[in-house]
């Protein structure tokens, strides 16, 4: 589980050829790059590039997950139920 920049609570799903320690890592350190840019209210998407990868966070608003990809590479993270 990874904690958003909106503070919702994130799971990141297996992803076929990336370790799973690798997956958490890339979406904490993107979500730690939102902190104070997309408040848990927001209903805008928001976008960044992490160590190549280029990722984007769904709007909090409307419960949405974070996906990064990097060539043929994604990773998913989802919303957790509370």
């Amino acid at each position: 589980m990874v904690t958003a920049a909106s503070g919702l609570t994130l799971q990141v799903l297996d992803s076929p050829g990336i370790p799973c320690a690798d997956a958490k890592a890339l979406v904490g350190k993107f979500q730690a790059q939102l902190a104070g840019k997309q408040p848990a209210g927001s209903t805008q998407p928001a976008s960044a590039t992490v160590d190549g990868w280029l990722c984007v966070s769904g709007p909090p608003a409307s419960q949405g997950g974070t996906s990064c990809s990097l060539d043929d590479k994604t990773v998913f993270a989802s919303v957790a139920a509370e």
